[in-house]
């Protein structure tokens, strides 16, 4: 007897601290199944004002359910039930108190509203709590159970369960939102939980609003046959913001052809502006608004005249993109993300106009971006046209170096090969990238993102490796074996790069990327969304490349000065001189150098031709240095120099 009180006693507080849980729980669920009689069975109702408390019970023909639970329903009758294919019923007590709304279904074939609905409440009678039960051992509620939880396996005559008067559209602010470290994001497959309620609250006149405390704000009408469009506007509350608060224009043309024979629908506007219930780590929206639009039981798209929403914001700094776009889903993964398809964006210096043709929830997405880049158009045809050209070169080298092989076999000819595979790589992943960034999915973006930021690592990579054979050969005076020298470097040059660009593919890093020109026109490209990634990898990896480089190139410079000086043949010096910064530009991409000080257009079309061209200086030079066979002299005249047995003295005073 005592194990059996305490199973009941611990059952109760189980239950007790689920319904709680520190929240007041707004929607009320409960189930179970009715073990009665073979008799005509009846519905008893007793509803009235007030929040007592809710009964249920159950005996051999009648179901009872009453209380004090509604704000402004009283109901009482009695039914007859439909009759079951046995003795064992199953049914559901469902309570809304936002809605003031008592539903029961009956039999999983029948469904009968008891109370409501009615207009949204902002007071209700919340948190049912259990109270009471009673055993029986012949009929009764079998498997009770709230919100899915069983209470009790065993028959009971009845359940009682106690109510508490508390802030319904708090309550239902918890259901919609969750908070977490002080952040607060909107509910995953919560975010239309708002419109579906406003759906079947009973409301008259022409616009009802709706506030809820956690900056959702919500205006119903009914979309009568003589619609003729409407501005519906977001209202102040007591503290109004700087800006004018965003509207939405809905065309007269909202439903289209479609009948309106049935009931008239109704509409949904809703106003966000909690400015985390919908962010995420890759996009900034602007104001912190967005604004959602539903139509009852109708999906609206690929409208003759746009539904358009307006925002007004103060002057956004130049960097700064705006985006119109809407809330979609992943088919497959069920992710939430931004979408663009289906909207024009109309901008102004301090209003943003969005155009869309569909409804949904909609935000205007800022985003870091360059400065509108000037005669883009151009830019990137010359680009086009380089790359191609560098890639047809670097195949060219790659094919007479492996032919050359036989004839040498030193490793600085091993190390610009591996340059060229480098370029290769990144002339390919660029065209590709441009020719089918607009066309592929968002799996494919990532993917070439990838590969184009890996080849652009590899070539930077293998140009700090061209510079420190240089300190190699021209530094170091007792130069000792290395095993495995180039197997080294490979590794070096190939798969480092590979495992900083995988490490990215997790965070989001790749994605669609648009280039604004200065034309009012964009290029998209599937590239780094994440400034500072690119920032660190890309414009930092190289700054210390450049600076080595730099610095390897001027030490080579002042040598080649002082081997001249010294043979006293300033007749070739300056020759030697300048093919020699020439090549070792192109070995070590000096020329990427330019971008830091790209500020004027023609320093940024400087920029692009010889960026773009490297691979082709790199073929020239293999065809102007590529070694003979029998030809002497050291490793660094064959480096610099070629391989002609008149300069082997040269090489060595070089050295010396």
């Amino acid at each position: 007897m005592c194990s059996v009180t305490l199973g009941r006693i611990c059952t109760f507080l189980l239950l007790v601290c689920f319904l709680n849980d520190g929240k007041c729980e707004r929607d009320f669920r409960f189930c179970g199944v009715r073990n009665h009689s073979n008799e005509v069975q009846k519905l008893q109702l007793n509803v009235t004002r007030g929040c007592g408390g809710l009964t249920i019970s159950s005996i051999a023909d009648t179901l009872f359910i009453g209380g004090e639970l509604t704000i402004s329903c009283v109901n009482t009758f009695n039914i007859n039930l439909p009759r079951g294919s046995g003795l064992e019923t199953p049914f559901c007590v469902y309570w809304d108190g936002f809605l003031d709304l008592l539903r029961l279904e009956y039999s999983t074939t029948r469904n009968f509203t008891l109370c409501g609905p009615s207009t949204p409440q902002t007071t209700c009678c919340t948190d049912l709590s259990l109270n009471k039960n009673s055993g029986s051992k012949y009929v009764g509620i079998l498997n009770g159970s709230v919100r899915g939880d069983i209470i009790e396996k065993n028959a009971q005559e009845f359940y009682i369960f106690r109510g508490e008067s508390a802030r319904c559209d708090k309550a239902l602010c918890e259901d919609l939102i969750n908070t977490r470290n002080g952040q607060t994001a909107m509910k995953s497959g919560r975010d239309d939980e708002l419109e579906r309620l406003l759906m079947q609250s009973k409301f008259t006149g022409d616009m009802r609003l709706f506030e809820l405390p956690c900056g959702i704000q919500a205006t119903a009408f009914i979309l009568g046959p003589d619609f003729k469009g409407n501005t519906v506007v977001r209202q102040e509350g007591r503290f109004p913001g700087i800006n004018k608060p965003p509207s939405v224009y809905i065309p007269p043309t909202l439903l289209g052809n479609k009948t309106r024979a049935r009931k008239a629908p109704k509409v949904v506007c809703s106003f966000y502006k909690n400015n985390s219930l919908f962010q995420d780590k890759n996009s900034m929206i602007l104001n912190g608004d967005v604004v959602g639009l539903t139509v009852e039981n109708e999906v609206i798209a690929d409208l003759v005249e746009p539904v358009v929403f307006t925002f007004f914001h103060k002057k956004q700094p130049e960097n700064m993109t705006r985006t119109c776009v809407f809330r979609d889903v992943l088919p497959n993964e069920g992710k939430m993300f931004w979408n663009e398809s289906g909207c024009k964006t109309l901008k102004s210096d301090t209003e943003t106009a969005c155009h869309c043709d569909h409804l949904t929830y909609f935000a205007v997405l800022l985003e870091i971006s360059n400065k509108p880049v000037h005669n883009l158009e151009a830019q990137t045809h010359i680009t086009y046209i380089g790359c191609g050209i560098s890639a047809f070169c670097c195949v060219l080298t790659i094919w007479l170096s492996l032919c050359q092989r036989k004839y040498t076999s030193d490793k600085s000819s091993l190390i610009h090969m591996n340059l060229a595979v480098a370029l290769l790589l990144l002339n390919v992943s660029f065209l590709l990238n441009m020719t089918l960034a607009s066309l592929c999915n968002e799996g494919v973006c990532r993917f070439l993102a990838l590969m184009l930021h890996y080849s652009l690592l590899c070539s930077f990579t293998w140009m700090g490796i061209e510079a420190y054979n240089v300190y190699r050969l021209l530094c170091q005076v007792f130069r000792t074996h290395t095993s495995q020298y180039m197997l080294k470097l490979c590794l070096v040059g190939f798969v480092l790069p590979a495992a900083f660009a995988i490490g990215f593919v997790s965070g989001g890093v790749y994605g669609s990327y648009r280039i604004p020109s200065s034309t009012g026109t964009e290029t998209t490209m599937c590239w780094i969304l994440q400034p500072l990634v690119h920032y660190i990898t890309n414009v930092g990896y190289f700054a210390v490349i450049f600076l080595f480089s730099t610095s390897m190139l001027v030490v080579t410079v002042v040598k080649i000065r002082h081997a001249e000086k010294q043979k006293c043949t300033p007749e070739r010096s300056s020759w030697k001189l300048v093919s020699s910064v020439l090549m070792l530009t192109c070995l070590f991409g000096t020329t990427w150098g330019l971008n830091f000080f790209s500020f004027t257009f023609t320093g940024q079309l400087l920029s692009t031709i010889l960026n773009s061209l490297q691979g082709f200086c790199l073929c020239v030079r293999y065809f102007l240095m590529r070694p003979k066979q029998g030809t002497g002299g050291s490793r660094l005249s064959k480096f610099l120099l070629g391989s002609s047995s008149s300069n082997a003295a040269e090489s060595k005073s070089l050295n010396s």
